[in-house]
Order: structure tokens, then sequence, then C-alpha cells
């Protein structure tokens, strides 16, 4: 996994180490022997993660960290500071993002980092557009849900206990089961504390990676509960997507206090990775939609007709494709105006998706051109669709905006079909042949009269 990631060690010894690991991880490694130093590098190389030493010459770890934060190009980058004792809670507060043992061993430190870059790229990923994540569920109560799942319910109402006054999200215990029931239902945390250990050995790491595999969990916020003795498991959490890992004992104040912060610092990341996921998704609905009437564009639809056309060859079946052309539109915009125009293609859009069945698609390719695809559709249903909506379309006048030459207008459409039919002994399904003869018969409706439905010759469109 290709990274760049800037060690700031005022130790010569321990950057050199620290390189030297990083790099056979083929990670992209700058040093930096000072805080000064690394602000400057951090707005030359623009690194993807930070890791502060604890030997400094000018300033310590949580001074760093809050100079970093301070910098536009470092606002979001993750931040790792070794540190101990109290240091433990200032870095925190300066906006570290995870903690680092000066024991800590490189499989933990190489797990952590490989976390890291996995949020870094999973935040611009983006799902198929029109197969968006459903949305979350109703939660009556604004502040976020954290689900704690322990071994012993004791255990996790002690953990409750110790967070409470610390912590500004709602606690809920929760049994594996009921947990995975909520889940499923839509009904998710916004973070997980779950023990590594519930009624067997390491059943929470399974229980973090069925959450991590469900479709209303997988973008959770996980935390991993660990005893003393299973430290060794850190490193397996932490690749199975935990986003921190605590231990398991938060009775103590100063114990308390760090995880109530590491946990709230969780969420924020969670929740700064949704805002990136969801404007990504609403940048890739736009480009893939016509903004003056709401349906898709070419963009989307040309490589959504070569989906449909391989899937009516692997199961065979009649595809039909329709390319629809508004009659004498530039008049409309000659005489009557832009707006006259653009209130004509929104209604004549709204008409025609009204119309179609739901699992055809329905596309603006052009000025006043729309493409329709009806899968699994022989000619005789293609032809009594196409003449469903040619009639849809002249139903009723259109009205016009106020301001224009007249109050409403009679429009009329020229449809041109053309039908493929798939199966494994036939021959493959082509695209841009089965649009090139809904052209040439949109051509045909066209200059025979308007207001009319040509089929492609069947032997013209195979």
């Amino acid at each position: 996994m290709a990274g760049r990631i800037l060690v700031v060690d005022g130790l010569p010894t321990n950057r050199i180490t620290m390189k030297v690991r990083l790099a056979s991880a083929c990670y992209e490694v700058a040093t930096a022997t000072s805080g000064a130093e690394a602000l400057r590098m951090a707005q030359l190389i623009h690194p993807q993660i930070v890791l502060i030493g604890a030997s400094l010459p000018d300033m310590d770890g949580p001074a760093l960290c809050t100079a970093l934060r301070a910098l536009p190009c470092a606002t979001d980058v993750p931040v790792l500071v070794q540190a101990s004792g109290s240091n433990r809670i200032a870095a925190l507060r300066a906006g570290a993002t995870a903690l680092i043992d000066a024991a800590s061993d490189e499989l933990t430190l190489l797990a952590r980092i490989r976390g890291l870059m996995r949020r870094e790229i999973g935040a611009l990923d983006h799902p198929v557009p029109g197969m968006a994540e459903a949305a979350a569920g109703f939660v009556p109560d604004s502040r976020p849900r954290v689900v704690f799942v322990a071994d012993q319910p004791a255990t996790a109402l002690g953990w409750r206990h110790a967070l409470r006054g610390r912590v500004d999200f709602t606690m809920l215990v929760r049994e594996p089961e009921q947990a995975l029931v909520e889940a499923a239902s839509n009904r998710v945390a916004d973070l997980y504390l779950i023990a590594a250990d519930i009624q067997q050995r390491g059943d929470g790491l399974r229980l973090l990676s069925e959450l991590r595999a469900r479709p209303h969990s997988r973008e959770a916020a996980i935390v991993i509960a660990l005893r003393p003795e299973r430290l060794d498991m850190m490193p397996v959490a932490l690749d199975l997507g935990a986003g921190d890992v605590l231990p398991w004992d938060l009775a103590g104040p100063e114990a308390a206090t760090e995880a109530a912060m590491r946990l709230q610092a969780q969420l924020v990341r969670k929740q700064e990775a949704d805002r990136l996921r969801q404007e990504t998704q609403r940048n890739m609905r736009w480009a893939m939609i016509d903004p003056l009437t709401g349906l898709h564009n070419r963009r989307f639809a040309l490589p959504r007709l070569a989906g449909l056309a391989a899937n009516a060859q692997e199961h065979p079946s009649d595809l039909a494709v329709m390319l629809l052309d508004l009659d004498r539109f530039k008049l409309v915009n000659d005489l009557h105006g832009h707006p006259a125009g653009d209130a004509v293609l929104t209604e004549i859009a709204a008409r025609l998706a009204a119309t179609l069945p739901e699992d055809a698609l329905l596309a603006r390719i052009g000025g006043e051109e729309f493409l329709a695809v009806l899968p699994d559709c022989p000619a005789t249903t293609a032809r009594r669709v196409a003449e469903d909506l040619r009639r849809a379309v002249m139903s009723e006048p259109i009205p016009l905006p106020l301001g224009c030459t007249a109050a409403a207008l009679d429009v009329t459409i020229s449809v041109g079909i053309a039908m493929g039919h798939g199966g494994p002994h036939l021959s493959p399904l082509d695209p841009k042949a089965l649009l090139a003869s809904a052209d040439r018969a949109l051509l045909w409706a066209k200059s025979s009269g308007r207001n009319r439905i040509v089929m492609a010759p069947q032997e013209i469109a195979a």
C-alpha cells in the first residue's frame, strides 16, 4: 500500500529505525529532526500520515500536533504521537489521531498505519451510481449512539459508569446477537466498543468482522477492548478494521479520561469520513444527472445500455432501445424563448418517466432527444409502450412560464425503436449498433410526417 509518511524524531537512531521499518513495507518516508522542520516539510510534501516521536529538540509532541492542525494542508492528516504519562492526554487534546507506546511492536505500528491508510482511501470511495447506501435509521436522540459489547453486562455497565460525564454520546449495552440484529435492521450505532473476548477467546474480533462485512454497519467506528495479557491481538484487531484499541480496565480516572477522548476522536473521524463520502456520492450523482430534467444523462446512459445488453445476452431475453425526439422543438425556443423550451423539456421528461415501466432506463442524451431502454421487452410490448409514450406527450398542452408569447403549447414526439435479441447461440448484442438502428428509425419517423413510431427492421437491428 503506497503512502507518504513524515517521521519526526530528534534522535537519529529512532528516525533511521522507523524509516527502515516503513520503507520495507513500501511506504514513501520522509524524516524531520525537529518540530520546525516538520512544519516546513508538511507544507512541501503533504504527508498522508505524520509520526511524532518523543525526542524533539524544540517542542514536545502535543505542541507539534497543535501546530500541524493549524496548517491548512494538515488539518485532517492522521497524526500519531508517541507519548507517556500526562502527555498522552495533552496529545489527544491537541488533536492526535492515535497514541504510540514507546514499547509498541512493529506489527502493531504497521497495522495501525494500514488502518489509517485504508480510512483515507475509503473516505473517497463511492458506490456505483444508482446504488447509493440506504439512509441510516431514524434515531430520536440526536447525539451519537455508542454500543458496548462485553463478556458480561457488568463489564459493559462498568465502562458506562467510568465514562459517564466525560463523553457526549448515548451509551447502550448490547449482547453480540442483539448488536447484529439491530445492524441488520439498520439501527446501527455510530461506534461500537467491543471486548476482544466475549464468550470465547477472540469472538469479539469475529463480531468486528461481521459488522465490517454488513452494508449498514460497515462504516461504523469500532474500538476493541483488550486485556493486558492479550495485547498480542492488537495488530490483528487493527487489521480487521478496528479504529483503535483500548485497555480493558477503564475504572481509573486517568484511564477513563483517556478512553473518553479516544472514543470521541473516533466519532469525529467517522463523522468526517461520512461527510466526505456523502460529498463524493453527491458529486458523482450530479455528474450522471441532467440538471434541467433530473433524468440520467448520456454519461450514465451509454454504459448502462451496455450493461443491459450484456445481461440480455447472458439471460436470453429481448431488449428494446428507443430514441425519442421532440418534433419541431427549435421553433419553441425561437418563437417563445428558452424558458419556454426548458418548461417543455421538463414536463416531457416527467410524462415519459411516469409512463415507462419501473425497470426501464430513461435518459436525456441530447438537446431534445431522449433514450429509453426496456429490458426483457418483446417487440409487441415495445410498440405498445412507445404508443403510450407518444399519447402521454400529446395528451394535453404544456403550460409555459409567465412572460412567454403563449400560455401553453401542444407538443408531439417521434420514436425510433430497435430490438435486440440476446442468447448464448446468437451474435453478441452491440449497444452502438442498436443505437444506430434506433436513430435510423427515428429519422424515418421524422421524414415521414413526425408524431409517429417506426421500428427498425430486425435484420438491421440485430
